[in-house]
This record gives structure tokens, sequence and C-alpha cells, in this order.
């Protein structure tokens, strides 16, 4: 559910007190995880995310890790949204200077390898059949074309908010394929953005390791087989049975989807 009234600016006073604390990296990356209106939504089509679901560190090869992917499709064609995030504390640039730091440099670096990586057309073919086999679903919406997009999140707005030289040195690195945002903007509109289900994908399923129920797509398009949920979820999704809306023929009868599927899901 959106998140409403005075639980929008608690929310955001909370995330901002964490970005003041200058954590490390996996800090902030569990923070969104449990608190996924602050992730990016960024190349999101008109069919939102698919299946409100974004990946953990999903991994592309062995060597490639996104700290989040989701998907996004239209009618025609898919946007995959690669997300690295940095720390609050990284740096744009060096100090008093309009020369990027190391940081900057280094995060940009990661963009173009992901890019370079999918260049190679074998590589789009392994992502597509392998890392995200059974997770295309309508099947027939795998024929559409996939894009690949890439956000990085990197540093605190108040480097460079107030000087214009330094904001369009940042832009100029952004392409149609990329956005930087800062940590700050997280926190922007967070009451228009639905919940996700944080998934992560394992050699043969995909488990959701979320607390909350959000919706039925993922089960009413999923083959079963390749789903594991957390206790949480199968409890909440009960708990919310009232507002399941899917429903298939069975039997010559109208039946409930959820009714059918999940007590069929593994439990993790």
């Amino acid at each position: 559910m959106y998140i409403t009234g005075q639980e929008i600016n608690k929310k955001k006073q909370e995330y901002i007190d964490l970005l003041n604390r200058n954590e490390n990296e996996q800090v902030y990356q569990s923070y969104l995880e449990e608190n996924t209106m602050f992730i990016p939504r960024e190349f999101e089509q008109n069919h939102g995310i698919h299946f409100s679901t974004v990946f953990r560190k999903l991994p592309l090869s062995s060597d490639y890790k996104p700290d989040f992917v989701y998907l996004s499709k239209s009618s025609d064609n898919w946007n995959v949204v690669l997300v690295e995030i940095e720390k609050p504390s990284s740096k744009y640039f060096k100090k008093n200077s309009i020369t990027f730091h190391t940081d900057f440099n280094l995060a940009l670096q990661q963009m173009n390898t992901w890019r370079a990586w999918f260049d190679d057309e074998s590589n789009r073919n392994h992502f597509k059949n392998n890392v995200l086999q059974g997770f295309i679903e309508p099947a027939h919406m795998g024929r559409n074309p996939f894009n690949f997009k890439y956000v990085l999140v990197h540093g605190r707005r108040s480097e460079y908010e107030n000087n214009t030289q330094k904001t369009a040195l940042i832009r100029g690195q952004q392409r149609s394929d990329f956005s930087i945002i800062s940590f700050d903007s997280l926190a922007e509109n967070i009451e228009r953005k639905y919940p996700l289900y944080v998934a992560v994908k394992k050699n043969s399923h995909y488990e959701l390791i979320s607390k909350h129920f959000v919706d039925e797509g993922i089960f009413s398009w999923m083959n079963t087989d390749l789903l594991a949920i957390t206790k949480e979820i199968h409890d909440d999704a009960i708990a919310q049975s009232s507002n399941w809306n899917h429903y298939a023929i069975k039997d010559g009868e109208r039946v409930k989807v959820m009714d059918e599927v999940l007590p069929k899901i593994k439990i993790i």
C-alpha cells in the first residue's frame, strides 16, 4: 500500500537521518530493500514495474551483480533497469575543484562496464533466456525488444545544487539510457511509489524475501514451481484475501487464483 499522511514525513525524516550518518553501502542497500518506496523508478513504463518486483544483486555473470534490477514493459518493448548505489558520502568532485572525484569516475566506469557487457549479443541472450528464465510472462512478451537502462545513485545533492557549473558537468555525463541521481532524490514523491517485492534469483527458482504481500500479479502469471516466498508474505496474503481479484476457470467454475496457487508455493 502507498504511505499516506504523517507517515510520509516520518519516513522521509528517518531516511534523511540515515543519510546523515554516512554508513557503509550495505546499510543503505538493506534500508531500501525494507522500504521499497525509496527504490528508484527511473525508466518506468506505462505497465509499471513488472510483477511489482525488484531483484537484489541479480547475477549477470560471476563478476557482475547490480545492486538492483527491475523490468518495466510497454506494449512494444521492455526496459531492463540496472541500479548501482554508492554511498551518500561518495563525492562527485575533488575538494574546491570542478574535477571529478575518483568516487564518481569509478562509478561511471562501472556503468560503462555493464553497458559493454550487454553490447555482446551472447550476453544479452544469456540474460534473457537463462537469468530471467520463467520471469518474462506472458511468454509472448519475451519476443519484444529489451532496452537496457542504467541508474547511478551517488552522493548528496548539497555538493552541487547551488553551483550551475557542477550541476551541468554531472548532467553532461547522463545519456538517454543513463540517469544519475543523488541519494536525496530517492525521498521525492515517495507517497506516489507503490511497494515492491524484493526478489533473489537462485539456480532453479526465485525467492521473494519481503515481509509484505504486495499484489497478485506474480502469482497469477508465473509458474509457481519457480517461486518461493517468506512466511510473512504468505500470512499477509491470507490476511488480505478479501482484496484478491484475480480469477480463473476451474472445472467450469470461477475461482480466485490465489486460492489455487498459494498452497502450492514453497515457504522459505
